[in-house]
């Protein structure tokens, strides 16, 4: 990995509250119902005051019937000036007679000021009668309407961008959490590999104690003969290709390189069974005086579970290495797979001093570990629970039944192949 320093905080990623936002929204959305409110208000008073105008012209008769041409102008002049005012801004006032149709009698010289009066207006005409006896042509000023309902188009606009902000801004968010999600994958991949580093350097010193004996054997054969043993050089180098042969096995049998370098996120139909075997092979240079008992019910099951493999076999290399220096190179360690169900459980049980109570519930917290000053990472439980979760199954800290020392129990789960082929191994 590339060293970087340390981190800085990123520009325009300040986490602004949102409840500002969402205050100011719910008094412009109080704004809102206020104004449509008085918008009613207006038009129904609007409304009322133009009724009340024609009600006035018909109760008081001031136009008389079509058929009796006979009206008193100063009573219509004084009923259309009453009529007026901040609404009404203007009244004109027409007769129906018959056989001339509407005669404008208020004000009475409209007409030759201005035949064209009735199109140079947005008038509201107004039957006055049943008759009807006439017409009234009020000018009326809607400012004020015009006015609530721009107030009304602001506080709409203002609200929309709001809610336009709020959806953006949780965009934001669920955007940046995709990348925080994806950047902790990528960092617990990572802390995972680091811990499998980890483990195989707990066991390399052990690995290499045994491991460079056939390379000092050939060492030894070959500076005997060197140094004039008597031996022919045939003899000397079958002994030499047993002793290679011999180091190759070991390597190919511990499988550390294939331990630390596998691909860690390709799941495969495995084995349980030879998970156990192959994770007991990988620390058995800790085993030293350490029995081991591994029991399978039913004997011959096939305890399939869906998986990456060596993230299994790290799972259970760490348990069993826990286990191991636990108990301090004597002792016992069972492990006991049972089928149960669509359900395999492992249980693993060893001779050690066993777990205080009071830290069984912290114990699966990362860095928590009970060898802080042993070189412990704190990190193994963690990352065990991590990867059986991963997989649909759990760990937990069991009663023990047999030793009396820890005990580990595992439900994982074992759905049906489904005709996929089954794999066991590399």
């Amino acid at each position: 990995m590339s060293a970087k320093g340390p981190n800085k905080p990123r520009r325009g990623r300040r986490n602004v509250s949102p409840w500002p936002v969402i205050v100011t929204l719910v008094m412009l959305g109080a704004v809102l119902a206020t104004l449509l409110w008085l918008r009613d208000r207006l038009i129904e008073g609007e409304e009322n005051l133009v009724q009340g105008t024609v009600l006035r012209f018909e109760s008081t008769e001031v136009l008389g019937r079509p058929e009796a041409p006979g009206i008193v102008f100063a009573d219509v002049e004084t009923l259309a000036e009453a009529s007026t005012g901040s609404f009404i801004r203007e009244i004109y006032v027409t007769k129906s007679v018959l056989g001339r149709g509407e005669i404008t009698i208020h004000p009475f010289h409209a007409d030759l000021a201005d035949p064209d009066w009735r199109e140079n207006r947005p008038w509201l005409r107004l039957p006055v009668g049943e008759g009807p006896d006439g017409y009234l042509y009020l000018d009326l000023n809607m400012a004020t309407l015009r006015a609530v309902n721009g107030a009304i188009g602001l506080v709409l606009v203002l609200l929309v961008g709001g809610f336009g902000f709020l959806i953006l801004r949780q965009r934001q968010k669920e955007a940046r959490l995709d990348e925080v999600i994806q950047e902790l994958e990528s960092n617990r991949a990572q802390v995972i590999q680091l811990e499998r580093l980890a483990l195989a350097g707990q066991l390399s010193a052990n690995v290499f104690h045994d491991i460079k004996k056939p390379v000092l054997n050939i060492k030894h054969e070959s500076s005997d003969h060197l140094e004039g043993d008597g031996r022919q050089p045939s003899e000397v180098l079958r002994a030499a290709r047993e002793q290679t042969t011999l180091f190759l096995e070991m390597l190919r049998d511990l499988g550390m390189e294939s331990f630390v370098n596998a691909r860690t996120d390709e799941q495969e139909w495995c084995s349980l069974p030879d998970l156990v075997e192959r994770s007991l092979r990988l620390v058995r240079y800790e085993q030293e005086d350490i029995e081991i008992q591994t029991v399978y019910t039913p004997p011959d099951g096939a305890f399939l579970i869906k998986a990456p493999p060596h993230r299994m076999v790290q799972v259970f290399s760490n348990l069993i290495l826990n286990a191991f220096q636990a108990m301090g190179g004597t002792g016992q360690l069972y492990i006991h797979v049972e089928s149960v169900g669509k359900g395999s459980i492992v249980r693993m049980e060893d001779s050690g001093p066993g777990i205080d109570p009071s830290r069984r519930d912290d114990l699966f917290s990362p860095f928590v570990t009970t060898r802080a000053g042993e070189g412990g990472s704190g990190l193994g439980l963690y990352i065990s629970r991590s990867i059986i979760t991963e997989i649909g199954g759990t760990i937990r800290i069991d009663t023990p039944q047999k030793l009396g020392g820890a005990c580990f129990l595992m439900e994982l789960p074992n759905p049906e192949p489904d005709g996929e082929t089954s794999k066991s191994g590399e």
